[in-house]
């Protein structure tokens, strides 16, 4: 059973939540992709079931501007989603939970990576689901953050682009100008934390080898590839079912 909460942001964002109500000083906080949401294509909720049967609580959260949670789209950066994420943390802290994993999948795999743990002890272990984590060369693209559209966004405010579902989000000239300020890549590499990067081998927008590359750099690292296993993990259900499966067991190493 999960409830709809809202944390506050430090700069009063309100954040929507769904959270577990599972007896448990252990969470689970997962973090979407860009120009999606607390579902993830239908991923995050099937993953969040699947560990709370464990007996872990879970809190599952909308980014500033996406999904329920307040704040404009294109007002959305980087940095404003570590804020995020670390606010979200302290309100964990404040609930007294004494140990926290934390899922990124995709862009959200990037953001995690970029945050500061150094007083954050209670954050255990990150896991990494299809992480955008090449300091941002992906986003480079005609799709998303490249040259050519933030022409776009410079004339207009933002550049307009769709997620799979068809719905719009608009990129700001921050975000922009962020993408050449922040190195996920070489960031996740000096975190002294166990990690587990999972990536389909069918993924059609992030490349499993950027997963592979990155967990052979890593130190206390565990990498899985998944057959079949595409951006999001949501069109194949043994892809998704193998993907939970491991990071379950990663989470139960860890708890």
């Amino acid at each position: 059973m999960e409830e709809k909460i809202y944390i506050n942001s430090t700069d009063n964002i309100r954040l929507c939540a769904l959270m577990s109500n599972i007896s448990s000083d252990k969470v689970v906080l997962l973090c979407h992709g860009i120009r999606g949401d607390k579902d993830e294509r239908g991923s995050f909720i099937t993953l969040a079931k699947e560990i709370q049967e464990q007996g872990y609580s879970t809190i599952r959260i909308d980014f500033r501007g996406h999904g329920e949670s307040t704040g404009i789209d294109y007002e959305m950066t980087i940095s404003k989603e570590i804020e995020d994420v670390e606010s979200v943390i302290k309100f964990l802290k404040s609930k007294e939970y004494k140990e926290i994993i934390i899922l990124g999948a995709s862009f959200g795999a990037s953001i995690v990576s970029l945050v500061d743990y150094s007083n954050f002890g209670e954050v255990k272990a990150l896991i990494l689901w299809y992480g955008a984590l090449d300091n941002y060369d992906v986003l480079r693209t005609d799709n998303f953050l490249s040259e050519r559209n933030k022409e776009i966004a410079l004339r207009d405010g933002f550049y307009k682009s769709y997620n799979k579902a068809g719905k719009l989000f608009r990129f700001g000239i921050l975000l922009f100008e962020e993408i050449n300020k922040y190195k996920p890549k070489d960031k996740i590499q000096a975190i002294n934390l166990p990690k587990l990067f999972v990536h389909g081998l069918a993924d059609e927008t992030v490349s499993y080898k950027v997963s592979l590359e990155i967990h052979n750099k890593c130190a206390n690292s565990k990498l899985e590839l998944i057959k079949n296993g595409s951006h999001t993990f949501d069109i194949d259900k043994q892809a998704l079912k193998d993907a939970v499966d491991k990071t379950v067991d990663f989470i139960k190493g860890i708890f």
